[in-house]
C-alpha cells in the first residue's frame, strides 16, 4: 500500500503551496501521463443525465488560508445525492470551527493537517488527531469541527451526503458571533460587551482564515485546550485507509474500503481508494444501496453508466475530474493507459459498501437462462469466465480503446 500513499501525493501539486510540496513528492507530474484524448460524451436516448464533471477545469477560490472549490448540483447536475469540496490549506490555514446538517467523509490527498471534532452529550466528548495522506475522517451531521493545515500544508477531498450542499453555507462560529448582539455574546462568553465590540468585527465570515503555522505536537495541542473534554469519544473519527489490507487485490489493481464494518463511526457514508493497473477494468457492476461519487487522483479513465434501456452514457475522466453513478445504475471504469497506473477515490452515501458484479449476476443461473437473457447461444454462455475478478487486468480480449464502438453507433453526440 506504500505505492498508494506515494501516488496520493500527486494531488499535492493541485494546491497553492505546490511549489513547496513538489520537492517532497516521489512522483512528479512528468511521470504521470496526460489524460488520453477521447471522443465526446455519447448519449443513447433523450433523457440521459451528465455523469461526468470536468472538475479539473473549475478554478478554485482563494482565501487567506488556502483554496476551495466545490462540486454539487449547481455545477454538476448529474450528482443529486453526493456533493464534494476540494480544500487546500497553507501551514496555519484553517477551515474554521463550523458544523452542518450533512455527513462529511473526507480523505487527505497530500500533506498533513490537524482536525478536531466535538460530539454532543453532557460529558462533551471530543477528539483531535493529525491526518496524513491516505487518512480518512468522518463527521456526523452537526458535530462541531475544524481542520488546520500543518507544515508543509495539506489538500483534502470532502464528500457530503447531500447533492445540493455547499460548504460555504455551513454554520460557522465567525459568522454567528459577528452577527449576534454584542450583549448576548458577552454574556455567553463571560466577557464584557466592550471587549466583544473591540475584538469581534461585525458581519465577518472568515471560512478559510490564516493563523500561525502550528509547531506544537499533538500532545501539546491537546494539553492547551481551553475546556478539555470530560471523556473521550466512544468511536474514533479517524481511519488509516492507505494502511489497510485491500478488500480486493488482483493483477488488475486493488480496492481498499472504509466502511462501517472496519470504521464503526461511519454509519451513513463510506469510501474507497482504488488502484487501476495499466489497461485494467473495474468490473461492470452496480450498487444496490448507494450512489457512487468518483474523483480521479491521477491518470485517465473511461467510464460508462447505464440507467435503463436506451439510456446510457460513456465518457472520459482525467486527473482532477469527478464522476457519478446513481444508486442501482450499472457502471464501469477502465484505465485507458497501457503503461501507467491510475488512482481514484470513491465516495458512497451509505455506511455499508455493497455491489453486484456482472459475472456474479449471469453466473448464478443455468447457462440456458443466461443465453436466453442475452439473446445468444448456449455455447457462448458456457464460454464465459464467471470467475473474472472485480479488478480485471488488461487482457487481449479487451479492446484498448472505446473509439468507434458499434454499440454507440446510433448515439447523439454532444460537446463537453
Amino acid at each position: 500500500m506504500h505505492s498508494a500513499i506515494q501516488l496520493l501525493l500527486v494531488c499535492g501539486m493541485l494546491c497553492p503551496s505546490s511549489s513547496t510540496l513538489q520537492d517532497r513528492h516521489q512522483f512528479q507530474r512528468d511521470q504521470v501521463s496526460d489524460p488520453t484524448p477521447g471522443p465526446p460524451m455519447l448519449e443513447l436516448g433523450s433523457k440521459t443525465a451528465t455523469f461526468i464533471q470536468r472538475w479539473s477545469k473549475v478554478a478554485p477560490i482563494t482565501y487567506p488560508g488556502g483554496t476551495y472549490k466545490y462540486s454539487n448540483i449547481e455545477n454538476f447536475p448529474g450528482s443529486p445525492g453526493i456533493s464534494a469540496a476540494l480544500i487546500s490549506l497553507l501551514p496555519g490555514g484553517l477551515r474554521e470551527l463550523h458544523w452542518h446538517n450533512t455527513t462529511e467523509w473526507a480523505i487527505v490527498l497530500s500533506g498533513t493537517c490537524r482536525a478536531t471534532v466535538m460530539e454532543s452529550g453532557k460529558d462533551r466528548p471530543a477528539e483531535t488527531w493529525d491526518f496524513g495522506a491516505g487518512d480518512v475522517w468522518y463527521f456526523r451531521p452537526n458535530e462541531g469541527h475544524m481542520v488546520q493545515g500543518l507544515r508543509p500544508g495539506c489538500t483534502y477531498l470532502a464528500g457530503y451526503d447531500d447533492g445540493s450542499f455547499e460548504d460555504r453555507e455551513s454554520l460557522s462560529v465567525s459568522a454567528w458571533l459577528s452577527t449576534a448582539p454584542a450583549r448576548v455574546v458577552a454574556q455567553g462568553l463571560g466577557v464584557t460587551e466592550g471587549e466583544v465590540t473591540r475584538h469581534l468585527a461585525a458581519d465577518t465570515f472568515t471560512f478559510l482564515p490564516l493563523g500561525p503555522a502550528l509547531d506544537t505536537s499533538l500532545e501539546e495541542f491537546r494539553a492547551h485546550i481551553g475546556r478539555p473534554p470530560q471523556q473521550p469519544v466512544l468511536l474514533t473519527h479517524r481511519f488509516r485507509l492507505a494502511q489497510v489490507t485491500p478488500e480486493v487485490s488482483t493483477a488488475g489493481g486493488f480496492v481498499s474500503v472504509a466502511q462501517v464494518t472496519n470504521f464503526p463511526v461511519s454509519t451513513e457514508m463510506s469510501g474507497a481508494l482504488v488502484r487501476f493497473a495499466p489497461g485494467a477494468l473495474r468490473q461492470m457492476h452496480w450498487h444496490p444501496g448507494h450512489a457512487e461519487w468518483q474523483y480521479v487522483i491521477n491518470g485517465s479513465l473511461a467510464a460508462g453508466v447505464f440507467m435503463k434501456p436506451g439510456v446510457y452514457e460513456e465518457g472520459f475522466l482525467g486527473e482532477g475530474d469527478a464522476g457519478y453513478a446513481p444508486k442501482g445504475s450499472a457502471h464501469w471504469l477502465r484505465n485507458t493507459s497501457n503503461d501507467t497506473d491510475a488512482f481514484m477515490v470513491l465516495i458512497f452515501d451509505d455506511g455499508t459498501f455493497t455491489n453486484i458484479d456482472l459475472p456474479w449476476l449471469i453466473g448464478n443461473v443455468d447457462p440456458e437462462v443466461t443465453a436466453t437473457s442475452l439473446n445468444t447461444s448456449v455455447a457462448f454462455a458456457e464460454a464465459i469466465d464467471y470467475t473474472v475478478p472485480t479488478m480485471v487486468p488488461a487482457h487481449s480480449h479487451y479492446p484498448t480503446s472505446t473509439h468507434g464502438s458499434s454499440r454507440t453507433g446510433n448515439a447523439t453526440k454532444f460537446g463537453r
